[in-house]
């Protein structure tokens, strides 16, 4: 997702990790949207030559009238914040608008009453809470900061400015796009009611003795503490096999160790093995994947417009293959299976010629079932260092951070689907954060010292936003290298497939907590509920 005029434009690439983003204010639409408000909408950046504005059903609210005088208008105009990112988020997960609030033909308050004011305020599809915006009036008023993913807008008349609770008549209200994405059943679903399979022509269809026994072996996924979701989304079954890595069991599965850095010259090349491991997380054994023995993958250090050679083989009981992810290579190279090679099958090799043209933070994954092999363990990453040694910047020393998370049940793992990835293409939500492969990092500095921060996404669906209270984050470079201009920031937020290098200045002594905020929702009352994850410890020493 790119910031374009000053506008969020979104990517068919990146529609999915958009919507959720941006959460509440990003809808798909079915059937014909509500007419826009026109030129209510005038706070929004207006169509021009070469620039993408955003839709005005999505990010100009139409204010409906309540009872009362007729001819009035409103609209909330939803501007974005700037943000390195591309969209504003707060450390505690909140996503950030700028509301302009548009208002025309309200009559003198007093003429409704006892009143002397209008006041706007925004609450939940359940109002609460109910939070005042501040008093407004005809013409454009700006009011301030919009971070609710689902939200109400009201208009009231009140007796004056200094109110902290709506008493006064109702004159205008509206509702964000995201509380529009409910089906007509939504309320008999959300307390239970469902189709048998193959009910409803168009509802899917009967998948017969062999559905009915895969989805017998399926177990609810688990759900995090203080959230539902809900009865009848949890009654559901995939309609596929399930699977679980097997390995032969008349072979040592190597207990998985931490990665390898290896420094490679132009020239050299390397031998790179998808294999199985055996790991133990939160008291479970558990058999996954690994490159090399290793989780992460090596390390590769390679200096720009290196050129290396590595000889892949598989060894996993899946067929897969090796994309490097942003580096620009010669196409036969790429690892996408069906457009730049095939499969390399249980068994089979491939050879891979790399040229590292530009200096960054890179990594390597499977392009094949990524939900499966991706998330049990395949990833690395490649640090390709510049020809320039103040390329970003000073810094004290580096750390390689790779950020995932894993989904365990009460067994173990939980099983993924044999014939297709059963919550979405790429893979879905864990309940366990991994940082370098271990769920409890720990990183020991001194006061003052900065710490150059290269920090990749692998987890399949999640976005993080992290953070570290007490010390000072800068970013300096993203994707491809370093940023034209630096900038401060409050958290990182980094989506699947991302990669950020983030200066970290440590200034106070003790124990600063790694943490990942976000917001969780509560589906079945339709609450918002903050969710935080200490992902480790940075300990600050004098």
């Amino acid at each position: 997702m790119k910031v374009t005029g000053g506008v969020v434009a979104v990517g068919t690439a990146v529609a999915m990790g958009a919507l959720v983003a941006l959460g509440g204010v990003v809808a798909l639409g079915v059937g014909r949207a509500a007419d826009p408000p026109g030129d209510l909408c005038a706070g929004l950046p207006q169509p021009g030559p070469g620039r993408l504005t955003p839709s005005l059903d999505l990010y100009c609210l139409q204010l409906v009238p309540a009872a009362g005088p007729a001819g009035i208008e409103g609209a909330l105009s939803l501007l974005p914040v700037r943000s390195t990112f591309g969209t504003a988020v707060a450390p505690d997960g909140r996503h950030r608008f700028d509301g302009v609030l548009t208002l025309r033909g309200l009559p003198e308050p007093g003429e409704l009453g006892p009143y002397s004011t209008y006041i706007a305020w925004i609450t939940t599809p359940v109002f609460t809470p109910l939070i005042k915006l501040g008093p407004v009036e005809n013409g454009t008023n700006q009011v301030g900061i919009v971070d609710l993913e689902k939200f109400v807008v009201l208009v009231s008349a009140e007796e004056s400015a200094e109110v902290g609770e709506r008493t006064g008549p109702l004159v205008l209200r509206g509702r964000s796009p995201s509380t529009r994405m409910r089906s007509p059943d939504f309320f008999e679903f959300a307390m239970g009611g469902r189709a048998e399979r193959g009910e409803h022509e168009g509802a899917g269809h009967d998948p017969g003795e062999e559905g009915r026994d895969h989805a017998a072996k399926w177990e609810p996924p688990p759900m995090p503490a203080g959230l539902s979701m809900l009865p009848a989304l949890m009654d559901l079954r995939p309609g596929v096999g399930p699977f679980l890595p097997a390995a032969d069991s008349s072979l040592p599965i190597p207990v998985a160790r931490p990665r390898e850095v290896l420094q490679l010259a132009d020239g050299d090349s390397l031998e790179l093995v998808a294999g199985f491991v055996r790991r133990r997380l939160r008291g479970r054994e558990l058999l996954m994947y690994g490159f090399n023995g290793q989780y992460p993958g090596p390390l590769l250090w390679v200096p720009e417009a290196a050129r290396v050679t590595v000889g892949f083989r598989n060894e996993i009981d899946l067929p897969t293959t090796v994309h490097w992810h942003g580096v620009r290579l010669d196409n036969p190279y790429d690892g996408v299976p069906g457009v730049t090679q095939e499969l390399v099958p249980p068994g089979g090799s491939f050879r891979y010629e790399i040229f590292f043209r530009d200096p960054g933070i890179y990594w390597y994954h499977p392009h094949h079932r990524e939900d499966i092999t991706q998330d049990l363990g395949l990833y690395g990453n490649m640090l390709v260092r510049s020809a320039r040694p103040d390329y970003y910047g000073p810094a004290h020393r580096e750390e390689v951070v790779v950020l995932d998370d894993l989904l365990l049940g009460e067994a173990g793992l939980v099983a993924f689907g044999d014939e297709a990835a059963t919550h979405a293409l790429m893979g879905r939500f864990g309940n366990l954060m991994l940082v370098n492969g271990e769920p409890d990092y720990v990183l020991e500095v001194r006061v003052g010292e900065v710490v150059r921060l290269f920090l990749t996404n692998v987890s399949n669906t999640r976005t993080f936003n992290l953070s570290l209270p007490g010390a000072r984050l800068k970013v300096v470079g993203s994707d491809v290298g370093n940023f034209e201009r630096e900038e401060w920031v409050e958290s990182v937020v980094i989506a699947p497939a991302e990669r950020y290098i983030v200066h970290a200045r440590f200034d106070r002594p003790g124990d600063v907590p790694l943490l990942n905020r976000v917001r969780g929702i509560d589906h079945l009352y339709g609450r918002f509920i903050p969710e935080e994850d200490t992902l480790g410890v940075v300990t600050v020493s004098a």
